[in-house]
């Protein structure tokens, strides 16, 4: 039925085209030429249409297996206070790590900074630090995610848009928030200075408490175990596994 429909549209659309519309220039085979043709085309793009959608879905299939692989591998182990940071240099990230919170003094501290100089000559600026880690929200609630000024905060994926309206108060958001685990991601740029007060708290606006930024000990070890720079990473805090473990 389709190639008859096919045929007899041919035809009449080969007659329209003609000048005089003469019916003896045109032939029953050469529609059936072209029609052989349409639908040899039709096929092809089929065919590929459906080798496309069979590795749209392979990669489909791998990407959510390395997500369940990542998330099971990212809440296992004992608890620690602290987050996983990383200094960049305008080239790239820098052998330094830092496992605090930041707190608007340790990101760029008096330490971290003869660290820093003792390994990269004086020339070599600092463009941002990155830093994340993990919250419970242990309710149905308001919480307000503080950060230092030019910084920005997500979780679980999602970027807050955060501001103040009193001089000298840190930038904040609130938002309303579900029970549950967050991923929590937080960076600053070093354009104005700002990476030396670098500072993130999530406070829970009924209780006032702050809640406490964490890392799983299965991060922990991936992070500390990075030798992509072939040389051991430096922790810039005096961070201690001990003194951090959450019990």
């Amino acid at each position: 039925m389709i190639r008859a429909n096919l045929i007899f549209a041919v035809v009449i659309v080969t007659l329209a085209g003609t000048r005089e519309g003469r019916c003896d220039e045109f032939t029953v085979e050469s529609a059936k030429k072209a029609v052989d043709r349409y639908l040899g085309e039709l096929e092809e793009i089929d065919r590929v249409a459906a080798e496309r959608k069979a590795e749209a879905k392979a990669r489909l299939d791998r990407a959510l297996t390395e997500v369940e692989r990542f998330e099971a591998e990212a809440k296992t182990g004992k608890q620690y206070n602290g987050m996983l940071g990383s200094y960049y240099s305008h080239k790239g990230r820098m052998p330094f790590i830092m496992l605090s919170v930041p707190n608007g003094k340790n990101v760029l501290s008096e330490n971290s900074r003869r660290m820093f100089n003792a390994r990269y000559a004086a020339g070599t600026r600092l463009y941002k630090f990155e830093s994340r880690g993990n919250v419970i929200i242990p309710r149905d609630g308001s919480y307000r995610l503080e950060v230092s000024r030019a910084a920005g905060i997500k979780l679980n994926g999602v970027e807050y848009a955060v501001g103040s309206t009193v001089a000298g108060e840190p930038p904040y958001a609130d938002v309303e928030l579900t029970p549950g685990v967050y991923a929590v991601a937080f960076d600053v740029g070093n354009n104005g200075g700002q990476m030396n007060y670098s500072m993130v708290r999530i406070v829970d606006r009924e209780t006032r408490n702050e809640l406490p930024i964490f890392v799983y000990e299965s991060d922990l070890r991936k992070f500390e175990r990075d030798l992509s720079f072939g040389i051991e990473l430096l922790e810039t805090s005096s961070w201690d596994r001990a003194k951090n473990e959450i019990r």
